[in-house]
């Protein structure tokens, strides 16, 4: 076993896109600057081998203190071939296996929600552990009473089981919630991890030339991960309740990884608001893109529908501090309310999110430039890894 002044943290995850892979490329680079730490990252052989050919590129440093276990694509496939419960056993198992095959002092899962059932079911660890609880939402006024009861027991037990050291949630409001269901377990608020980078107008300006971003329209911006939860179809329907004069200082852009079978759904849809110019880059962007999406806006759309929990798109624009037309609905529509970072509707009112853009179109929408740049402070990746260190090691 490693001294005690030397601290032995794991980290499993089998999914090696979107947020997945930005928290654990975080991570890489802030826990590459604390030598007290040796880490562990059993993921896919893609993330490695992308993190390794792009770092560079994208500004990480890898330092000699980390370590990667791979998970080749066969386990992978047999993995997630898997219903989700069995899954959560499965991977689970598996990560105690590697963790303490390699002697790990201390453990962190990134996606606590997944993994109850094969804590409950699975294996006993026998290292400290920590966990990040995305979707806390059995508080929620329109969660069942029966899947919150669910929820709070699994909560219960599985921390229990575990002996888990401390459980950081996403969902700040959450906290107060979870602490009575979790015994000695601390409960910490972790923020969404965010990348600022340093931007020039001559790189807005090529990223706008390279897309054909019009200059004489307001571009609204819908990004992430493109599914049926991002709104797009509310704003497009929204939009037939705008003359054509606002029609025409408009232009949609929508950026993002995407199914193949969503993005054929889209692109017959959009021919369908012929009067409205929409712009599509149906593809995962990465670092500094990422950014030049955001000062490339004028208004970023978060429609999400019945969203829980936080998302870095808000963190995003409160970096470029561009102004929201949000959902109205759980954490973000009261962040976005309470920090004055725009305006918030009913996410499924096409009325409603008319009425919203010929306002900003007409009278603009406030905002609190002090309060965006606390969000983006807040919400940095230091802030991120400083709050995971002190939770589980000290």
């Amino acid at each position: 076993m490693a001294s005690s002044t030397t601290y032995r943290l794991s980290i499993f995850d089998s999914i090696d896109d979107g947020h997945h892979a930005d928290y654990l490329a975080y991570l890489i680079h802030q826990f590459s600057q604390k030598p007290d730490v040796e880490l562990l990252l059993i993921v896919p052989e893609n993330f490695i081998q992308s993190f390794k050919n792009h770092r560079e590129n994208w500004g990480f440093d890898l330092g000699n203190n980390i370590h990667f276990h791979p998970l080749d694509a066969s386990t992978i496939e047999r993995l997630h071939g898997q219903s989700i419960y069995k899954r959560s056993i499965a991977e689970w198992n598996l990560y105690v296996d590697i963790s303490e095959a390699w002697q790990a002092s201390h453990g962190l899962l990134m996606y606590f929600d997944y993994f109850q059932l094969g804590i409950l079911f699975g294996k006993k660890a026998h290292f400290q552990l920590g966990g990040i609880y995305f979707r806390p939402n059995f508080y929620y006024r329109k969660a069942s009473w029966k899947s919150a009861l669910i929820k709070k027991w699994m909560l219960r037990f599985s921390t229990w089981r575990s002996s888990m050291k401390v459980l950081f949630s996403l969902d700040h409001k959450a906290v107060k919630h979870i602490r009575p269901w979790v015994g000695k377990t601390q409960v910490l608020r972790i923020s969404d991890p965010v990348r600022a980078y340093e931007l020039s107008s001559a790189d807005v300006e090529d990223f706008k030339e390279k897309w054909k971003l019009p200059a004489n329209k307001k571009l609204c911006l819908i990004f992430g991960y493109l599914d049926p939860r991002k709104g797009i179809e509310a704003y497009l329907q929204s939009t037939q309740h705008l003359n054509q004069e606002e029609l025409n200082q408009i232009c949609l852009l929508v950026a993002g990884a995407i199914s193949p079978a969503y993005q054929k759904h889209l692109e017959e849809l959009f021919p369908q608001y012929p009067e409205l110019e929409v712009i599509s880059i149906f593809q995962e962007l990465k670092g500094k893109e990422i950014q030049l999406c955001f000062e490339a806006a004028d208004l970023v759309l978060m429609l999400y529908q019945n969203h829980v929990g936080m998302s870095s798109v808000l963190v995003r624009a409160s970096i470029s501090q561009k102004v929201v037309l949000g959902t109205n609905f759980g954490l973000l529509g009261k962040l976005i309310q309470s920090m004055h970072l725009g305006i918030v509707v009913d996410a499924q009112s096409p009325v409603q999110i008319a009425e919203q853009l010929e306002q900003f179109l007409n009278l603009g929408i406030g905002f609190s430039k002090e309060q965006m740049e606390k969000m983006a402070h807040e919400n940095s990746e230091q802030a991120f890894a400083e709050t995971l260190y002190q939770g589980l090691f000290l």
